[in-house]
């Protein structure tokens, strides 16, 4: 018979470790500089067959840009986890929005899914405080789902990123499932790392711009 005790010790032993592991510090981002960041505006257009490089969870990854009209941009995963993901969202509604479809996508590559939302508020332009929101309903091949995603500017903090650190906002997401956060470079006009982590499974995306 197993001692009681020790099953207590080990079950409080993992507990912790698992707290310890979610709340894990970021070092490439320094929280203790103090950054002053402009208003900024919304970035500039992107272009069919505009290419994005980088490192997810450390592997490396290529985003190609495979369709772009007057109200959507549809993006593919070229290269790396999740090849041949493919994903559209509305270039109206700017960036941060939820995604209107998306095929052969999620953590083992098997989701296709469509979303329809509603935006309210006004993101842009980035400054501290500024937020949007979406209330969206959604659908894959077995489940359905409706939520709303409130995306606020938290921050102004400087990331490392091949030996050189960039003053960027925190753009932090969350909805019922997930946390999502960008972070969006004035100097460079993009996002230089953007994290996804599901409050039950951890961290799913942590993507790191390749700049080379």
């Amino acid at each position: 018979m197993k001692n009681p005790a020790i099953l207590k010790a080990v079950t409080i032993l993992t507990g912790a470790s698992l707290f310890l592991g979610a709340c894990a510090v970021d070092e490439s981002i320094n929280r203790e500089a103090s950054v002053q960041l402009e208003p900024m505006a919304v970035l500039p257009e992107r272009s069919v067959g505009q290419e994005f490089h980088g490192l997810d969870k450390g592997e490396p990854t290529t985003m190609k840009i495979v369709a772009v009209d007057e109200n959507f941009i549809t993006m593919t995963r070229i290269e790396g986890p999740r090849k041949g993901c493919t994903w559209t969202r509305g270039i109206g509604q700017n960036y941060f929005a939820p995604s209107v479809s998306w095929e052969n996508c999620g953590v083992s590559g098997d989701s296709t899914g469509t979303q329809e939302f509603t935006k309210s508020g006004n993101i842009w332009p980035l400054t501290l405080g500024s937020s949007e929101s979406y209330k969206l309903t959604g659908k894959d091949q077995k489940n359905n789902w409706s939520t709303t995603r409130n995306c606020e500017v938290k921050a102004a903090v400087l990331v490392s990123l091949q030996d050189k650190q960039y003053p960027t906002y925190e753009v932090v997401c969350k909805d019922q499932w997930n946390k999502r956060t960008w972070y969006v470079s004035p100097e460079l006009q993009r996002s230089i790392k953007f994290k996804r982590a599901h409050y039950k499974r951890g961290v799913e995306v942590n993507w790191v711009a390749d700049l080379s």
